[in-house]
Order: C-alpha cells, then sequence, then structure tokens
C-alpha cells in the first residue's frame, strides 16, 4: 500500500489497513478523511474499524465524509476543502484507490485558479492518475 503526498499538507491513499495507520502515524499524519462508503465492496474495513486503528496510533482526527468518483457535486468539494481547513494537518484522504480523494482535492483546485493541467500533474507526481476525469475537472473550472 502506498500512502501518496499530494501537496505538503495532503496524502492520499488507496483503502487503509491497519499496518497502513501505523505508517501514517510514523508520518506524521494528525487528520484522516474516509471518503469510501461502507460496504463498497466485500471484505472492505468499515469507517469506523479504521478509526479505531488510527486511534490506537495516537491519530485522534477522523471524518467520514463517503462520495462516489461519477457523483461528487460541489457540496462534496465544499465540504472536503471545508475539513482540511479546518483539522490538523497533515490530513490523509482515502478511498478504494486515492482517486476520489485527489478529484476533491482537485476540483476545488481548478475551481479557484489552477490549471487543469497542473492539478493533472500534481495527482500524476503523488501517483494517481486523473486523466479519466480530465473533461469534469474542465468543467469544474469553468464553473459547471
Amino acid at each position: 500500500m502506498a500512502i501518496l503526498k499530494l501537496t505538503d499538507n495532503l496524502y492520499v491513499s488507496p483503502q487503509l489497513t491497519e499496518a497502513d495507520a501505523r505508517q501514517a502515524a510514523t508520518l506524521g499524519v494528525q487528520t484522516v478523511i474516509c471518503n469510501r462508503p461502507d460496504d463498497e465492496e466485500a471484505g472492505q474495513p468499515s469507517a469506523g474499524q479504521v478509526a479505531r486503528w488510527l486511534e490506537n496510533t495516537g491519530i485522534r482526527h477522523f471524518h467520514h465524509q463517503p462520495v462516489v468518483a461519477p457523483a461528487i457535486n460541489a457540496a462534496d468539494v465544499a465540504a472536503f476543502h471545508d475539513l482540511l481547513q479546518q483539522t490538523e494537518a497533515p490530513v490523509l484522504a482515502y478511498c478504494r484507490t486515492g482517486t476520489r480523494s485527489s478529484l476533491l482535492w482537485g476540483y476545488y483546485q481548478v475551481q479557484h485558479g489552477m490549471s487543469v493541467e497542473a492539478v493533472e500533474t500534481a495527482a500524476r507526481q503523488a501517483g494517481v492518475d486523473l486523466a479519466n476525469f480530465t473533461a469534469r475537472l474542465q468543467q469544474a473550472a469553468q464553473g459547471l
């Protein structure tokens, strides 16, 4: 599993395991945001289970903001940004692959002046491919 550094204060990750919780603590993560709905697939640990693993490592700030990539809307983006602004950093956001968490960050960035290319480049450098979402990022940049 890879905890990927997207920005100075934001890491993204695929589904967390108990070992990943320990790695997050080692990285100094203070807050974790789960962008994955519970029961999305068989065998997936619940958000509550992940929160317990994190608490056992000393990470006490956990937020569950489940989203589905094709249905991410402006309210989801604003809520994610608010969490980033109101919680202790660094933050680790996770979902099944890290894509949804990266998209939530990316949509906000393009709505506030960052180019789609710069968002895609930052994500790619962190190990997340947003190429399938270029059109949606362009729409977000135009305020749609």
